[in-house]
């Protein structure tokens, strides 16, 4: 019965909770993020797109890739 409770204890941790909500937080800011670049790149010309050299079916493309899940770890103290 003891071993019970401490496997539900390590379970439901609450380091791990917290860890749960920032991760959330930080997936829910990345995808404002990947909104807010598709609106404003959306809302630019052809014209406008063409001088910066995207095409607009790149737009989804571009705001995904600059936006990414987890941090590049190959540039790490380098950006």
């Amino acid at each position: 019965m003891a071993t019970s409770i401490a496997n539900y204890r390590n379970f439901f941790s609450f380091s791990k909770i917290l860890s749960w909500f920032e991760n959330l937080d930080n997936k829910i800011q990345r995808n404002r993020s990947i909104r807010q670049t598709i609106k404003e790149l959306s809302a630019l010309s052809d014209h406008e797109l063409k001088d910066i050299g995207i095409s607009r079916s790149d737009i989804r493309w571009i705001a995904t890739s600059h936006h990414p899940l987890e941090p590049n770890e190959n540039l790490k103290d380098w950006v």
